[in-house]
């Protein structure tokens, strides 16, 4: 089924001005590669046993789901690993969609690992009611499923000291890369990073003008510059910014936007509540706005159109805001919604809170306890030209407070600040991280856009959407996807050739002596 989980938390404080809905990071199984069916059926379904508690004696242990295909790896010539590190939801779903390992493990002589993230999929620590301890779910003690997955692997395929381990991620699974790259640099060797939005944080993001990054990011994706038609924005912005529904008749308003005899919106919230609506369809089309039709915004149920924002678009391609047009503009924006909603084309009414089956309600619930523990990202708007929202800035303590009603804790809101600093402090003390961002990816600026130094590159892909990079290729590839790939993996051989040769060259640990002190035992004492 088709799922629609959003981050709770960034709704919080929705009143008269429309916030955007940020759409939670959305990783489908594309089908417009069928490289993506050919290698998935190679691969082996396994576990390893992993401690609920990597921080303290721990109480238990859990199956941890992994995938792995060594069909490509050559042992003897120092293979590397390619460990995908697994988002929030059921890794198959990257297994199908990263064509990026795939094509690139056989010339490599890659092993290829994808890793579930704990409390997703089949790695349950609470298999019969996967949300009744929540203790366990934190980055931290992902990443340390991570590293132990590492070594045990390393130990059963006998990784030599100079074999490399390469981490990829997209999105959250990009976060997590980046993350494990500046905490672990000794188990990855270099991380590949796509729309990882790591600087979207209270203490780590520089300006609070940047906190409305992904409205602006929205706005982007419908005006001229981005390929949409020239009054798309001026037709949105009256329904988000101005508050153009709360002006119409809730009767309209339900006539024409065709809302089930069930909706149970009351009118008094109705207007605000098809703007968040329409709002969330567009959150989900920008970030699937790819060159070609694809199933990977709907989890492989039906298609979107190539680039669906501009699609959606040509419903509002004349300027409807003026009062004597307010029904043709009611029905374009219903048309708009229409793409992404009713991408079946058998829809006869719509509701305004999206059908939730048993397994995306527990995904949501997931989600927002790691948004309200730690993942606190920042979201406001300020409604200038190129902010087609509300005028309604970040506000953390109004966040902070819906978190502790919903769960009875406070968020840690400078986690990410305190554990892993700034880019300026990335900039001085790591190394070997690509990230990547696509122009038309709402993430985009919530992510490193910006080399921070020779080691540390940032890559924007011209028109491209959320880490459309990790795809497999395709026929519609831009010039600029290709060119991105092709760095990313320049980088992935110069980290694994960098780990080959600086071992060979490396003295003996056990020759490497203190001084003068040849002889030197630890164990003896100067009055001895």
């Amino acid at each position: 089924a088709r799922r629609t989980i959003f981050l709770g938390a960034f709704a919080a404080g929705i009143a008269s001005a429309i916030r955007p809905r940020a759409a939670r990071f959305s990783h489908p199984v594309p089908h417009h590669s069928a490289g993506a069916w050919f290698v998935a059926p190679s691969c082996s379904e396994l576990f390893h046993e992993q401690p609920l508690d990597h921080f303290a004696p721990s109480p238990g242990t859990f199956p941890q789901r992994y995938f792995l295909y060594d069909g490509n790896y050559r042992r003897d010539a120092g293979g590397p690993m390619f460990f995908y590190l697994g988002n929030e939801m059921d890794v198959t779903l990257y297994v199908n969609a990263t064509g990026l390992i795939w094509e690139n493990a056989r010339s490599f002589g890659a092993l290829v690992v994808f890793a579930e993230h704990r409390y997703y999929g089949a790695s349950q620590p609470f298999p019969d009611d996967p949300t009744s301890d929540l203790r366990y779910l934190t980055t931290g003690q992902a990443l340390m499923d991570y590293v132990g997955l590492v070594g045990h692997l390393k130990n059963e395929y006998g990784f030599a000291p100079s074999d490399a381990v390469v981490g990829f991620g997209g999105s959250y699974g990009g976060m997590l890369a980046t993350w494990g790259r500046l905490r672990f640099p000794h188990v990855w060797d270099g991380a590949v990073a796509a729309s990882a939005p790591v600087v979207a944080f209270e203490g780590v993001m520089a300006a609070t003008d940047d906190m409305d990054f992904y409205a602006v990011g929205e706005t982007f994706d419908v005006m001229p510059a981005a390929g949409a038609g020239l009054h798309c924005e001026t037709n949105l912005r009256k329904a988000f910014a101005a508050g153009g529904l709360t002006r119409v008749d809730p009767a309209v308003l339900r006539s024409t936007f065709h809302l089930c005899d069930t909706e149970d919106a009351e009118d008094a919230a109705l207007a605000t509540s098809i703007a968040t609506w329409i709002n969330e369809a567009l959150s989900y089309m920008a970030m699937g706005n790819f060159p070609y039709r694809s199933t990977y915004i709907l989890n492989g149920d039906g298609f979107l159109p190539p680039f669906p924002v501009r699609v959606a678009c040509e419903s509002l391609a004349e300027d409807l805001t003026h009062d004597d047009r307010t029904e043709e503009w009611l029905h374009g924006l219903a048309s708009f919604a229409a793409v992404y909603y009713n991408y079946t084309g058998s829809i006869i009414c719509n509701t305004l809170s999206a059908p939730v089956n048993e397994e995306s309600r527990i995904v949501n619930e997931l989600w927002d306890y790691q948004y309200c523990s730690q993942i606190f990202m920042v979201l406001g708007t300020q409604t200038t030209p190129t902010d087609m929202f509300g005028n309604a800035p970040w506000d953390g303590d109004a966040v902070a407070r819906d978190c502790a009603a919903r769960h009875g804790f406070l968020p840690h809101r400078r986690h990410f600040a305190d554990a892993y600093g700034t880019p300026a402090d990335w900039a001085r003390s790591a190394s070997n991280i690509v990230w990547s961002q696509g122009e038309y990816d709402p993430w985009r600026g919530g992510g490193v856009v910006s080399s921070l130094s020779d080691t540390l590159v940032a890559v924007v892909i011209p028109g491209a959407a959320h880490h459309l990079d990790l795809f497999f290729s395709h026929e519609n590839d831009t010039d600029e996807v290709i060119a991105a790939r092709a760095l990313e993996m320049e980088h992935v051989r110069k980290w694994v050739e960098e780990k080959r040769t600086g071992y060979a060259h490396a003295p003996d640990p056990g020759a490497v002596m203190l001084g003068n002190n040849a002889g030197f035992d630890p164990d003896r004492t100067e009055t001895e």
